[in-house]
């Protein structure tokens, strides 16, 4: 019997597996993430496939270290609902800022390299920088 492949991964896919990641509690393992997708997407896709995409898995391993240097139980929950609440939104933005910045970081460094190579083939910044031209939209009004 063959097995469904499951589909391509889309930013709009991506974004949800960061949000899972951003939001995950508790022992984090590539199974275990894999095991939260499938039951949210209904598709099975590999460690492999994640691998593959910078931004799931450096936010996988940032989320592992975060993981790592927290504390199982927290002294003093509120009782508050809505004091829980608002720190649980605290934590998701924070570990949502902190991949973010993670995910600049290796934009930034990108960005050097790509400059730096340019430059090597005698491509300038201001080259680089050169506005696009604009886009010709009012062909048909011309045409009456």
């Amino acid at each position: 019997m063959k097995k469904n492949r499951a589909p391509d991964l889309t930013d709009e896919r991506i974004a949800k597996i960061l949000e899972t990641l951003d939001t995950w509690k508790g022992k984090l393992t590539w199974e275990l993430l894999l095991d939260a997708v499938q039951a949210a997407t209904g598709y099975r896709y590999s460690r492999f496939t994640f691998a593959e995409y910078p931004q799931i898995a450096n936010a996988f391993s940032l989320k592992k270290d975060v993981l790592r240097g927290t504390l199982p139980h927290e002294r003093g929950e509120p009782r508050d609902e809505r004091v829980r609440a608002a720190l649980e939104q605290v934590s998701r933005y924070k570990a949502k800022a902190e991949r973010l910045e993670a995910e600049n970081q290796l934009l930034n460094e990108q960005f050097l390299t790509w400059a730096t190579n340019a430059e090597r083939k005698g491509v300038t910044m201001d080259m680089l920088n050169a506005p696009l031209p604009k886009p010709e939209r009012d062909r048909s009004k011309g045409a009456k």
